[in-house]
């Protein structure tokens, strides 16, 4: 089964296609706001993580998969502060003025 391209992980903003990539509840039902990598079982995978370190995680991920850094760090700071996770912290609230 497939979904829409508007599921994208409210964590990391991964797009999550299959059914696999959608992270899972703490009852393993499956969970549609978060993928696989940042939420299982009812937890994120990296709790405690600031918008801050998640943003360099994911630039280094990104320049790991082919893409430049400076295309990695612009779509980091754009996409990350606006996601569910991550708008209500105070980093994010500075992106955003």
């Amino acid at each position: 089964m497939g979904t829409s391209e508007k599921n994208i992980c409210q964590s990391c903003g991964m797009p999550m296609i299959n059914m696999t990539d959608f992270g899972t509840d703490r009852d393993g039902n499956i969970n549609t706001d978060y993928c696989h990598y940042c939420y299982q079982e009812g937890e994120f995978t990296d709790k405690g993580i600031s918008l801050e370190e998640k943003m360099a995680r994911n630039i280094k991920i990104a320049v790991k998969l082919g893409m430049t850094k400076a295309t990695a760090s612009k779509l980091a700071r754009n996409t990350l502060p606006k996601l569910r996770r991550w708008r209500k912290s105070k980093k994010a609230q500075q992106v955003f003025k």
